[in-house]
């Protein structure tokens, strides 16, 4: 299906990412429907709907899907914007005669302000991982990019895994980023300022990953094999909570395995460091 065949998109869900999506598709001219949880709405909508796209919570889109599938017009496609489920839970609909898909569109969307603040223009850069029939993603990989998305294909077995790799990088960052706040905080620091103080380090860390890696964009004592100073954070944390403490081991010990990796340690440096660090397979 071409997209100048394109007469009606629908979009399941009014949460952050149906919204967002409706926004930006509207504001190409074309002609979106954003329906809510009401069934026989849903049912009346996908019916003259070239394209479906279910956005409802992951545990929502099978049953949705299953609930509409006798209603979805024969040759339309139905995606669904999961990032850990793959195409395969939308089989009702493909057994119906449509060609199905799924498309991550990656970003974050902590509320629904914010997500049409982000995606208010085609120019918001984002990427989309996206999987499914080839007669789906011929239709959606178009609209996507004039949607401004970047294209990317997965293989559907490796969703979850993907999607692991989203948490670590966007949802466990900012857990990252609490515990260094709760830390500074234990030290006396007031929050908001050394927040602020930490833009600079942040920023600068990224940029250092983008150009040398994470190898080598690593500094600090891990990386200089410092072991006095990491015993004396160990012994600071433990003082004030051991959730901490056993958070920074964590991390330390992946970061020392990136530290082995640019060969500058020795191993007497690596080994103090995982004891240090609580490794038990040190020694």
């Amino acid at each position: 299906m071409s997209l100048t065949k394109l007469n009606n998109i629908v979009i399941i869900g009014r949460g952050k990412v149906g919204q967002s999506l409706t926004q930006l598709f509207r504001s190409l001219d074309y002609t979106v429907d954003n329906i809510g949880r009401t069934t026989s709405e849903q049912i009346a909508a996908v019916a003259n709907a070239d394209i479906t796209l279910i956005c409802v919570n992951d545990g929502s889109i099978e049953r949705v899907c299953q609930a509409l599938a006798k209603s979805f017009k024969t040759g339309s496609v139905v995606g669904h914007c999961s990032g850990a489920l793959d195409s395969a839970i939308l089989s009702s609909a493909q057994q119906r005669e449509c060609a199905i898909a799924s498309c991550h569109p990656l970003n974050t969307f902590p509320n629904i302000s914010l997500a049409l603040q982000r995606f208010a223009t085609t120019e918001h850069g984002s990427y989309m991982y996206s999987e499914g029939d080839q007669a789906a993603l011929s239709t959606l990989l178009p609209l996507f990019e004039q949607a401004g998305f970047n294209n990317m294909r997965i293989d559907r077995h490796t969703k979850p895994l993907y999607h692991a790799a989203c948490v670590f990088a966007c949802n466990y960052l900012s857990s990252l980023m609490d515990m260094s706040l709760e830390t500074a905080a234990k030290a006396g620091l007031e929050k908001e300022s050394f927040w602020l103080s930490l833009q600079p380090l942040i920023q600068s860390t990224l940029e250092n990953i983008s150009e040398h890696g994470t190898a080598g964009a690593l500094s600090g004592p891990i990386a200089r094999g410092d072991s006095a100073t990491i015993e004396s954070h160990m012994r600071a944390l433990v003082e004030h909570s051991d959730s901490l403490k056993i958070s920074y081991a964590d991390l330390g010990l992946r970061a020392l395995q990136i530290a082995v990796k640019k060969g500058e340690l020795s191993d007497g440096d690596v080994e103090r460091l995982r004891c240090v660090l609580g490794d038990r397979e040190a020694g």
